[in-house]
């Protein structure tokens, strides 16, 4: 599929929509994919890599690579947006997809997802 047209279908979906409404959806989406047990696992993925990636943005995590930003935002994007390569409203096959997008992301970020959850340890510890 044409990225291009992947975007303005987005860019249609969101206009079409009240920004509140877009982020119901993602975490209607977001609470779904907790309730099946098989994703329970990636849900403390999906937050630790906002997560990360949050704390990159605003300066307190240094040293993320703007290729694992771009890599986790691609994979959080893919969750929260409608267009899949497997629509989410068939059962099981549509969560599939996003499911394996989020297990490969998280495989290939595995090792700055550690650096990361040991940092918020040592910041927690240290009373930040």
């Amino acid at each position: 599929m044409d990225l291009d047209k992947i975007l303005n279908s987005y860019q249609s979906f969101v206009s079409q929509k009240k920004p509140e409404d877009v982020i119901r959806e993602k975490d209607s989406t977001l609470g779904a994919v907790a309730n099946v047990s098989a994703f329970a696992g990636l849900m403390d993925d999906i937050r630790a890599s906002y997560n990360m990636v949050a704390d990159a943005t605003t300066g307190r995590y240094k040293g993320l690579s703007k290729g694992t930003v771009a890599l986790v935002v691609g994979g959080l994007a893919y969750l929260a947006l409608p267009l899949d390569i497997v629509p989410d409203f068939i059962p099981v096959a549509g969560w599939l997809d996003d499911a394996a997008v989020l297990a490969w992301i998280f495989r290939q970020s595995a090792a700055e997802l550690a650096r990361y959850r040991a940092w918020r340890t040592d910041i927690a510890c240290d009373g930040q």
